[in-house]
């Protein structure tokens, strides 16, 4: 909301020197007979009425959600924006016949030092409110203001012409006013198009950039927990981006588990990509039909290996790959750490970890090591059996029971 009222402030201090500037002109103009400076005149009474229109875009956007509109209404500047851009085309044809006009007519200028420096003058007003709109537009993500600078450039462009124009007209080269007033609205009928365009898509709820969706992909894909991810949306609404997007975690992971990984995913959106309002996260059970399953064993012995009580000291731990409920391929590694005199099982469980499990099949376990496996989202189930593969195969039966907490005090 802070970003609406330095945008709204930005466009209601542009409407009020432009509509002052185009006064100074159409005096000057009338004084001085200069059609070049009356017709530049004009066109920043356009310019005025164009800001005028930013400025109630912006400050309409700023109203909170209602019943009526939940979403808010953001979309108030888009529709302003077209407007604007409407705006810039028919500036533009009107530039055009004028500048045609000229190529015909004679003018003769009074006081051609007056109207010399009133051009200049405008050359340098609306060359600073451009700079400060498009700054202020960007800085807030407001389509409008860098839309409204970009005419407020051409009105500088204009006037450089008029300045031009009046020099040459002084000089007797009438045809030049003409023909680069038909060149600069040329120019300006193709940002006016490019404007329209824009709102049109922004009003239709078009993709912002293939930018940000790819920074939201990678951003999703490095949150720990998050096994795949889909239907991804996203939506400009006015100077915001709202999105969506659905997440698989595991279908064993706790309610309170799952809301932390969709805040985080949320936070981090929000803090690396510029201008989400709201980005909301679907969070639907993964079905993993391949995972690895870990068990402390006392040897070498293959799947009939004894499964034994410690786990931080554990001579060593069988791994096996599940698949459609079957057993595929294992192997067993010793425990480096079993002889470690202070917390054993804390490296033991970074260990599995870095294994890559899924499942740990364990009698007891300790607060750390529970602690470092639950945050890396492995699933911890109470052994039965006495061999590594009755253990298994028992969990693959869903005969045991998930340990929720530690089991012991110490790892």
């Amino acid at each position: 909301m802070e970003s609406l009222k330095k945008g709204e402030k930005a466009a209601k201090a542009a409407t009020l020197i432009t509509f002052l500037l185009a006064a100074i002109k159409a005096v000057i103009g009338f004084t001085s007979g200069s059609n070049a400076l009356i017709s530049d005149a004009l066109h920043s009474v356009a310019d005025s009425v164009i800001m005028f229109a930013s400025w109630l875009g912006l400050r309409i956007a700023q109203r909170k959600p209602d019943k009526r509109f939940p979403y808010g209404y953001y979309k108030a500047e888009s529709i302003a924006m077209l407007f604007v851009s409407i705006f810039i085309l028919y500036a533009s044809v009107e530039l055009m016949i004028s500048g045609y006009t000229e190529l015909f007519t004679k003018t003769t200028i009074r006081f051609p030092i007056i109207a010399f420096a009133t051009a200049v003058g405008s050359v340098i007003v609306s060359w600073t409110i451009s700079s400060y709109l498009k700054v202020t537009g960007e800085s807030i993500n407001s389509q409008l203001l860098v839309t409204t600078s970009k005419e407020r450039l051409m009105d500088a462009v204009s006037s450089t012409v008029v300045a031009v124009s009046v020099v040459m007209s002084f000089y007797g080269f009438l045809w030049v006013d003409g023909l680069a007033a038909m060149g600069i609205a040329l120019f300006v009928l193709r940002i006016g198009i490019i404007s329209v365009r824009d709102s049109i898509l922004a009003l239709m709820d078009v993709s912002p950039s293939k930018e940000s969706e790819e920074r939201i992909r990678k951003i999703i894909s490095d949150i720990k927990g998050v096994k795949a991810f889909g239907r991804l949306k996203l939506r400009r609404s006015g100077p915001f981006i709202f999105g969506e997007v659905t997440v698989k975690i595991k279908k064993d992971v706790s309610v309170d588990r799952a809301h932390e990984i969709a805040d985080e995913i949320e936070r981090r959106i929000k803090k690396q990509v510029s201008g989400i309002e709201s980005f909301v996260i679907h969070v639907e059970p993964h079905e993993k039909k391949r995972y690895k399953i870990a068990v402390p064993v006392s040897e070498k012995n293959g799947l009939t290996s004894k499964v034994v009580q410690q786990f931080g000291r554990a001579p060593c731990f069988l791994f096996a790959t599940v698949s459609d409920k079957e057993i595929g391929e294992f192997y067993i590694k010793e425990n480096p750490y079993k002889d470690k005199p202070i917390r054993a099982g804390l490296y033991v469980a970074h260990l599995i970890v870095k294994e890559g499990v899924d499942v740990l099949l364990v009698k007891d376990i300790g607060e750390i090591s529970f602690h470092v496996l639950h945050d890396h989202l492995v699933d911890i189930y109470k052994v039965q059996g006495n061999t590594a593969e009755k253990a298994i195969k028992n969990f693959i039966k869903g005969r045991l029971k998930r340990i929720i907490e530690p089991t012991r005090e110490v790892s």
